[in-house]
């Protein structure tokens, strides 16, 4: 079969070419499908027992799944007029952002204090009305440290720290709802408060628009090093052509693979790309190899030929065994990792299979005079060696 392949691909390198560039393109077509997932959740199958236990509790109790947090913390103490003040405006703000459910906003300005008087039961926000004096803040803080429910939660024990649970819709983009909050806490900068944005979402969709920024930036770095070294080494523009011509229809067929299966796209399956690079060195070592053949048959589909004979036997075993090592992967509980592992391992198949099909038609198709004159800079510089 291994046989067959090279040589239909030197009969017909352009034929191979075409074809390659076709089912890239189906695969590219399933770009626009993507879609993208960063929930620490779904690392584990719905399945799992504690997701399953995680889902029941935030149903039975109503949860939001989706909540920011803001914390704020002034070190000479909160209750104070002053800090008072700013936190009831900072969660008057908060309420009036787009994407808050502002029915389920939690903190001292929204919390209800419950209170009996004889035969009455009051109910109003702690922080309804902001303490003007020294007696209105006590009264807010023997409201405050007689209500166990509230210590710990919405003020800290030394009353220096307090919380604002913020809890989002479900299509909102948290990064954007907390970039909001984080410009109207901003503007209380000059006070003596120090505030702190936190929760999942703001972690989930922060990982999100960072994911695709490392992609874009560690990607093109990792083929930038690979084109280096293959250009101190072989001084080929056309063996680092081939090279990452090969890994970027792997990357190509391995994503798109993905996204027609129906598989979001996590964290971990955002680093296949980089991975594949490394795995496509398959090319230069058949290109290495090519050079001594035509130095010796002087003809380039004998040289083909022989060349793939020589290198075939060890690029099917080391792509197979790193496709084998990667796909046992799947053997894991966590869902990402797993994707992760079977479609580096699709990607690593991919390079397997262009090594015998892709790289021969490109090495037909090069000019002989090219081919001559790297197969005798090799010659040269391989007798140099041994002398």
């Amino acid at each position: 079969m291994r046989d067959r392949l090279v040589s239909w691909s030197v009969r017909f390198p352009k034929t191979v070419l075409a074809a390659a560039l076709v089912l890239t393109a189906l695969f590219a077509a399933q770009f626009p499908k993507a879609r993208i997932d960063t929930d620490p959740k779904h690392m584990l199958p719905e399945t799992s027992a504690v997701r399953v236990y995680n889902d029941a509790v935030e149903r039975q109790f109503s949860l939001h799944p989706d909540t920011i947090v803001l914390g704020v913390v002034n070190k000479h103490g909160l209750l104070h007029p002053d800090s008072l003040r700013r936190v009831a405006e900072v969660t008057d703000r908060i309420l009036a952002l787009p994407g808050v459910i502002t029915r389920d906003v939690l903190g001292l300005r929204t919390v209800d204090d419950v209170t009996v008087n004889g035969a009455e039961l009051g109910v109003r926000p702690l922080l309804a009305d902001v303490p003007t004096n020294a007696a209105e803040v006590a009264t807010l803080r023997k409201a405050l440290f007689e209500n166990p429910l509230l210590v710990g939660r919405f003020i800290s024990a030394d009353a220096t720290t307090t919380a604002i649970y913020v809890p989002i819709e479900p299509a909102a983009n948290g990064k954007e709802i907390a970039d909001q909050i984080r410009r109207v806490v901003a503007e209380y900068g000059g006070g003596p408060e120090r505030f702190y944005v936190a929760g999942d979402p703001v972690a989930r969709d922060t990982f999100g628009a960072q994911m695709f920024r490392q992609m874009g930036v560690f990607s093109p770095v990792a083929g930038m090093v690979m084109c280096v070294v293959l250009w101190l080494m072989f001084r080929s523009g056309a063996l680092i052509a081939a090279n990452m011509g090969v890994a970027m229809l792997s990357i190509v067929w391995a994503m798109g693979a993905l996204i027609a299966c129906g598989y979001p796209v996590h964290i971990m399956s955002s680093m296949i790309p980089v991975f594949l690079m490394a795995i496509s060195t398959d090319t230069v070592h058949i290109f290495n190899e090519y050079y001594f053949r035509f130095h010796e048959l002087r003809d380039k589909r004998a040289a083909i030929v022989e060349t793939m004979r020589v290198v075939g036997p060890p690029v099917v075993l080391s792509d197979l065994t790193t496709a084998a090592a990667f796909a046992s992967l799947a053997t894991g509980p966590i869902v990402p990792v797993k994707v992760f592992g079977i479609f580096v391992a699709v990607g690593t198949l991919g390079i397997l299979l262009m090594s015998f099909t892709v790289v021969p038609a490109i090495l037909m198709l090069m000019s002989e005079q090219r081919v001559r004159a790297m197969a005798q800079q090799q010659h040269a510089k391989h007798t140099g060696a041994s002398g």
